[in-house]
């Protein structure tokens, strides 16, 4: 065995967590253009490779039915038709849309920081600026964000993103940061979590839509309302903000929101995990998440230098 695809197959087998597996995916990349490198054989072999190393992280059965669903040894298939994350599918999970806090035990006690938050959010947006377009200009060519790629009418200030704190915000927000600290904030970097204080102007709609997993729930704490018209409907069911209070849904089923009224609607959002998921489960989805995604970056670098030679 001594071609470059067989070392990188021999490093994934001893990796032991995902620094080792980051560590071999660094390898590869320094040597996929370097010598004899067999990229459709690896290729072939990855399946089974990923699967057997992730196999090995958790023996919950939750995850297991995961990992077969994801590998393509078991069927998928949806249990709610408005259910249908764009990146991972966790099929144990009961489908669910909405969340009160006495459904999540980890958040419900932070509850009652709420009205201080608020006070200190306001404080802090009235002249912090930063907010930028969320909807990317990437999006024009999507039927579903086009109208609303690279403009401000959906804008955001980020606080957690891609796994980069805002440190200079953050310092300034002493009783948010420590409520984030505590908060079971869904950890599956690059994806989640996610922490922002999200703008709707006047007039605005944003537009059905699925979100990219099934394992975090999407929690909003209203920080400027105005007084009507402004509603977020998840699974065909409508729901208005209340200060003092988290909304919490599902945003893996079919979701939207709109501002109807005159006035900016500001809310904070941050992820955070099911609260069904045991921790065995969140330990190894996290770490499943992390592999994957290195493991498929690595390779679309590979490719795309070798498209460029």
């Amino acid at each position: 065995m001594g071609g470059i695809e067989d070392g990188f197959i021999q490093q994934i087998e001893a990796a032991g967590d995902v620094a080792a597996v980051v560590a071999a995916c660094r390898w590869l990349e320094a040597r996929g253009g370097t010598g004899p490198f067999d990229r459709q054989r690896l290729q072939a072999r990855l399946p089974e490779l990923l699967h057997r190393h992730l196999a090995g992280v958790c023996e919950h059965p939750g995850f297991r039915l995961w990992l077969d669903v994801y590998f393509g040894r078991r069927p998928a298939a949806f249990r709610s038709p408005l259910q249908q994350p764009s990146y991972l599918y966790y099929p144990a999970l009961e489908p669910q849309a909405w969340f009160d806090a006495g459904s999540m035990p980890e958040l419900a006690p932070l509850e009652a920081r709420l009205p201080a938050l608020r006070e200190e959010l306001l404080a802090v947006l009235a002249d912090a600026g930063g907010f930028s377009p969320y909807v990317s200009a990437e999006a024009s060519r999507s039927p579903t964000w086009a109208a609303l790629a690279d403009r401000p009418d959906w804008s955001a200030l980020h606080l957690l993103r891609r796994g980069q704190w805002n440190r200079a915000l953050m310092a300034r927000l002493p009783l948010t940061d420590a409520f984030l600290a505590e908060a079971p904030l869904a950890q599956c970097p690059p994806h989640a979590p996610e922490c922002f204080v999200s703008r709707l102007r006047p007039g605005v709609e944003l537009p059905p839509h699925h979100g990219l997993s099934n394992i975090k729930l999407t929690v909003h704490l209203p920080v400027d309302l105005p007084p009507s018209g402004c509603s977020i409907t998840v699974a065909g069911e409508t729901r208005c903000w209340e200060y003092g209070r988290f909304l919490a849904f599902d945003d893996s089923f079919l979701h939207s929101a709109a501002n109807l009224s005159g006035h900016e609607r500001t809310v904070l959002i941050f992820d955070v995990w099911h609260p069904r998921l045991a921790d065995p489960e969140r330990r190894a989805l996290a770490h499943a998440v992390a592999v994957l995604d290195e493991v498929q970056t690595t390779m679309a670098r590979i490719d795309g230098k070798a498209s460029a030679s």
